[in-house]
């Protein structure tokens, strides 16, 4: 029982805490109401009245005792001064509006309520012209546009890679107001811009068009946005306050042509599966490994690229190239020993703004290469029935096979092959054979290998 009436006096109390309730109307549209940070004092909010045409402030209290008003300004609620005029009918006291960009206090029963008043119609947001600059601080184009069709321009001088300028020509200030201790506040006007760019899309391996928007907070004559990576228009709307009327500004541009450019880039190997005496020839986690190690590189560009470059590398930095080409499609076979740094380079037709793919590191392991020397062909399929060399990064490869009178048993030149115990399509007699094999590694040095071979098998 007694839970249940601390429930029910906590609803008692917040109920009444509650019951004060402020209203702004008229003005000609519906008041924006915003809640400001609560640091500013500001408990009744902050509102944005079209004009102050037949503009009201009711106040519902808790009960009918006596409702006071007074007037605050920038300097902060202790210089306010008392206001006359309201109509209080019941628990309701109604004050017409007569000055907004300032502040009302709201008094009674010794609780105090503080709001904040702005005229739109004093800061109105206003786009009027456009202009098209190809030189920084140039325009070659202008024109007054009609209020039914505006439009913003773009700075479309050379080198913006990253980002693009707006340039508006029109009215929009801040739309101030103070707390109550006098500190200087802004409500945002928050216009947007809208255009179509690229994006990179992993699953189609292709650049695709996305709809981008961007928001600026305020009013500005010039507006900087991500450049676009293809040609498009750009759209301003605006601001918040113009949305919620449903009398929002829109603003768009000519087709912007754009310089900006995005590169990316794949690197795909081509792997020995069937070299199963070869070591590391399938790394997982990087490229390269043995040697000769195919990975086909694949450039993906936008829309403003003119020329691109794979540039080869052996400092990670790239301070010093060893090798360029142009390719859209590039496959290259690596077959140096060490690590090679390879990167995709694109320019637009000016060479003002370049785009780089990410750094593809390919790792070329040192070269090793070892003979076996007894093996048993034709006695247990598939185990040990074949004479194959291990090796990795063997970039050349000779062996001849003999047997003990000098006579050439069997010759291959690729290390992944090897000698199935054969002889003109007939198993040779078990014993001794020689083998002379002569490669080179990947780190260009030759390898001369000599040893002996025995067969193990019953003879036939």
């Amino acid at each position: 029982m007694r839970r249940y009436l601390l429930f029910f006096a906590c609803i008692i109390t917040i109920g009444e805490l509650y019951a004060q309730q402020i209203t702004v109307s008229g003005g000609g549209r519906p008041a924006y109401n915003h809640t400001p940070e609560i640091s500013t004092g500001l408990t009744g909010g902050v509102f944005v009245i079209y004009s102050l045409n037949n503009a009201t402030i009711e106040f519902s209290g808790e009960d009918d005792s006596p409702i006071s008003w007074r007037l605050f300004r920038e300097n902060g609620a202790a210089s306010s001064t008392p206001i006359s005029g309201a109509i209080q009918n019941g628990n309701i006291s109604t004050l017409n509006i007569s000055e907004a960009d300032c502040g009302y206090i709201i008094e009674q029963n010794g609780e105090s309520y503080y709001l904040w008043i702005i005229d739109y119609s004093q800061s109105p947001l206003i786009l009027n012209t456009v202009s098209t600059s190809n030189e920084e601080g140039q325009c070659d184009t202008s024109a007054t546009v009609s209020p039914i069709s505006k439009t913003v321009s773009t700075s479309n001088e050379e080198g913006q890679c990253d980002m693009t300028t707006l340039m508006l020509d029109g009215e929009g200030k801040k739309l101030n107001y103070y707390s109550i201790n006098g500190a200087p506040k802004s409500l945002r006007r928050e216009l947007t811009v809208s255009y179509m760019s690229l994006t990179w899309d992993k699953e189609s391996l292709a650049y695709t068009q996305t709809f981008q928007t961007e928001t600026v907070y305020d009013f500005s004559s010039s507006i900087q946005v991500p450049s676009p990576l293809c040609n498009t228009d750009f759209t301003v709307t605006g601001d918040q306050i113009l949305n919620y009327w449903g009398l929002s500004q829109t603003a768009s541009t000519e087709e912007y042509i754009t310089s900006a450019i995005g590169a990316t880039a794949t690197a795909e190997q081509t792997y020995r599966e069937d070299a199963t005496n070869e070591d590391d020839r399938h790394p997982t986690d990087y490229l390269g490994g043995s040697a000769p190690a195919e990975i086909e590189f694949k450039a993906y560009v936008t829309d403003a690229v003119t020329h691109i470059e794979w540039e080869f590398s052996d400092k990670e930095d790239f301070s010093n190239t060893i090798a360029r080409y142009n390719d859209e499609t590039l496959w290259y076979t690596f077959r140096d020993e060490g690590v090679t740094y390879v990167r995709l380079v694109a320019s637009n037709s000016t060479a003002t703004c370049q785009a780089y793919s990410e750094t593809f590191t390919i790792n070329i392991g040192e070269p090793r290469l070892e003979a076996p020397n007894i093996f048993s062909p034709g006695t247990s399929p598939g185990v040990n029935d074949e004479w194959k060399v291990a090796y990795k990064s063997i970039v050349s490869f000779k062996c001849w096979i003999f047997n003990k009178w000098g006579v050439q048993m069997f010759y291959f030149d690729s290390p992944d092959q090897g000698w199935d115990g054969k002889y003109r399509g007939k198993y040779v007699d078990p014993g001794v054979y020689y083998y002379v094999i002569e490669a080179k590694g990947a780190n260009n040095k030759k390898m001369k290998l000599k040893g002996h071979i025995n067969i193990l098998r019953p003879k036939n």
